[in-house]
């Protein structure tokens, strides 16, 4: 079972890997009246879709839900959202490598240690001691990944030399902290799955595929996700009056690239909820740091797909140490989750 888990797991990173070649192209629309339909169709709408497809009467388990689970679940989802936003400013004041270095490290750390002590169910103390390595080894990873970006963006130079290194600081700062948000809240998503673990359980009580059951906390965290995304959106929508790109000659493109985004987006998070129902007790927490981890590594191979690191030799070959690095962290998570 924990095999067929992983290969599920895989497919959920094929999606979440690919999910950034979908997020690109979408003239003639602003980014804001791109984000606002996703919102939408993606964070709102695909839960629920994917739930009634697959779980008979799933409203009503999200219905029989005490109020303050689902509270606690959706403002998990609305930090989410939150962070996605902080995530695309902190990158302007410290570079797209460490803001991605910093978000996945604490991603991983969070969001696979936090639902251990969410759930109740704990390793062995070998099994835990194993995981801890293999989290050692997948941020020493993620650090090698990060080093290849800032030598391939080494051109990046200081234009206003009057600037002062009190103000410099100050902006690094902001974007640190910016990033360090970031991770936390992309670790949230999977928090607040743990704590939406209500109806996923009443689901399971009635005789629903726990795999299909799993589905059913995404409908409670996105909904908060949803608030903070639409809710931005709308607001850039209304500023930049770019409300009229809904209208504009050559859209229905752009409306198709909404559904696709939407759709790839949320099969990486439907079919992740599938593949830790199948990993066991420790599924979201062993599941989480692969679900990441292979990722990343689909990511940068879509990166050098696309020609990212044409021209930087160095630069590529530190990033292929770093997926390297990677793989090895991710057998030794798997072989923590056996000895659970």
């Amino acid at each position: 079972m924990v095999a067929v888990g992983f290969l599920v797991l895989l497919i959920a990173t094929v999606f979440q890997g690919s999910f950034g070649i979908c997020f690109k192209k979408y003239q003639p629309f602003s980014w804001e009246a791109f984000w606002a339909l996703f919102s939408i169709i993606g964070v709102l709408l695909m839960p629920h879709i994917w739930c009634a497809i697959l779980v008979p009467d799933y409203f009503s388990y999200l219905a029989s839900t005490p109020m303050s689970t689902l509270v606690t679940g959706a403002a998990c989802g609305f930090f989410w959202g939150i962070s996605s936003i902080w995530y695309s400013l902190a990158i302007n004041y410290i570079g797209v490598s460490l803001v991605t270095g910093i978000n996945l490290g604490l991603s991983n750390l969070l969001g696979s240690l936090i639902p251990m002590f969410v759930l109740g169910t704990f390793p062995s103390t070998s099994s835990l001691i194993l995981l801890l390595v293999g989290q050692a080894i997948l941020l020493g990873g993620v650090a090698v990944l990060s080093k290849a970006g800032f030598m391939k963006n080494d051109t990046v130079k200081v234009e206003d030399k009057q600037d002062s290194n009190a103000k410099t600081k100050s902006l690094f700062m902001v974007g640190f902290i910016m990033a360090l948000a970031s991770g936390a809240g992309s670790a949230a998503i999977n928090i607040g799955g743990s704590f939406s673990n209500y109806p996923v359980n009443l689901a399971t009580e009635a005789g629903v595929t726990p795999m299909y059951a799993n589905l059913l906390q995404w409908p409670v965290v996105f909904f908060g996700g949803f608030l903070a995304n639409f809710g931005y959106a709308v607001y850039k929508l209304i500023k930049n009056k770019t409300y009229t790109d809904y209208t504009k000659p050559g859209c229905l493109k752009a409306y198709g690239k909404v559904l696709l985004t939407s759709f790839v987006w949320f099969a990486a998070l439907g079919v992740y909820a599938m593949a830790t129902a199948l990993l066991g007790d420790f599924g979201p927490v062993v599941g989480w740091v692969a679900f990441n981890g292979l990722a990343l590594i689909i990511a940068n191979l879509w990166g050098f797909k696309d020609g990212e690191w044409k021209g930087h030799p160095k630069a590529r070959n530190v990033a292929l140490i770093g997926n390297a690095i990677i793989i090895v962290s991710l057998f030794v998570v798997g072989i923590a989750n056996g000895m659970a």
